[in-house]
């Protein structure tokens, strides 16, 4: 099924006679179009692209089964003028529908009823060239770490290995960075989003490396975490329980299994190690155009995973005062089983 017929499916199971589309993501999603101050509105009988006087050759380029308009300063207008012409009783938005443009099109459109709806969901399935995109994204973060592993060492601040990490992932083809990257060593790794500072790595620390690549708009989520030096029993046996753990979840992860089930099944695990109450976020969560997509792994979220969705798998036990250990893979729903799209050998690493 194309985009277009899904967008014309999607009006039509939610009743709706519109859709205005603002998010940066959704818009490139169904249009295609690689710059910004875009905005789509959908309809049951044109597909519309609006955009400023300095991109619209670029969209006549690049955007693929709409009518590209230049909104001149009067997106609002034009799209109530779309609106009345089609006679529109009922208009979608997206859930980040700021209140400010609510209300400049219900002045445009008093009779009109604006309703959110998660069109978001249309990008949870991945599509053949997605999948490609996915592969080669993570493949550059791979490459990234590979290089980069070979440079540290005790003695270098977070921030120097950060920066290391970041320019090789651009050397091996990144578009940039998909997050801000964390390196946290030492008891800064038991904050699972410890960002890198000035802290000097030492001899005996677990540091944690979380990262992702962008390519093509798409973007890779990795963590790996290796030791410095010799470290203790203790950080030893948390390594190892969150290494089994990663593993037993990917060697049952697989299109049919519920969201909410699937995370359970990594703290019930955990807890034979007495860590269960270390685990403290979700397993894992969507990745495509974001970083952080639907479906999550967690136990609020009921979804029930498909064939050819993107998730992350990523099970990690933080002890204040002591440190902590993530190992986390980007992964292609399958019916059988998973394809791990993040490579880069997850066996303990000490340097």
């Amino acid at each position: 099924m194309s985009k277009k017929e899904r967008v014309h499916e999607f009006l039509l199971e939610h009743q709706l006679d519109g859709f205005f589309i603002a998010k940066d993501e959704n818009c490139r999603y169904l249009s295609e179009f690689t710059g910004s101050d875009s905005y789509l509105f959908l309809t049951k009988h044109e597909l519309y692209f609006f955009t400023d006087s300095r991109y619209t050759e670029q969209a006549k380029v690049e955007v693929v089964d709409f009518q590209v308009v230049n909104h001149e300063g009067k997106l609002v207008e034009k799209i109530s003028e779309i609106a009345r012409r089609e006679k529109m009783q009922k208009i979608g938005v997206e859930a980040g529908f700021s209140y400010k443009n609510y209300l400049m099109f219900k002045k445009m459109l008093p009779e009109v009823e604006f309703v959110f709806s998660d069109i978001d969901q249309m990008r949870q399935i991945k599509s053949a060239e997605e999948l490609d995109c996915m592969r080669e994204v993570c493949r550059i973060s791979d490459v990234g770490f590979e290089r980069t592993l070979s440079h540290i060492k005790a003695g270098m601040t977070e921030a120097e290995a950060r920066t290391i990490l970041e320019c090789a992932m651009l050397e091996a083809g990144s578009e940039g960075k998909s997050f801000d990257t964390i390196v946290a060593s030492g008891i800064r790794s038991a904050y699972p989003h410890g960002i890198a500072t000035d802290k000097v790595i030492e001899d005996g620390d677990l540091v944690t490396f979380d990262f992702g690549a962008i390519y093509r708009g798409y973007h890779s989520d990795i963590t790996r975490t290796i030791a410095v030096g010799h470290i203790s029993d203790e950080k030893r046996r948390m390594y190892d329980a969150v290494f089994e753990c990663q593993a037993y979840i990917e060697s049952m992860l697989k299109a049919g299994l519920v969201c909410s089930a699937v995370d359970k099944e990594a703290r019930d695990f955990l807890k034979r190690y007495e860590l269960d109450s270390y685990f403290t976020h979700a397993l894992g969560h969507g990745v495509g155009l974001e970083v952080h997509e639907s479906p999550v792994l967690a136990p609020r979220d009921h979804s029930v995973l498909k064939e050819n969705m993107i998730e992350t798998v990523e099970p990690g036990v933080y002890i204040p005062g002591v440190g902590g250990v993530r190992i986390e893979d980007t992964v292609i729903i399958g019916q059988n089983g998973i394809e791990v799209l993040t490579v880069y050998p997850k066996k303990f690493i000490c340097i």
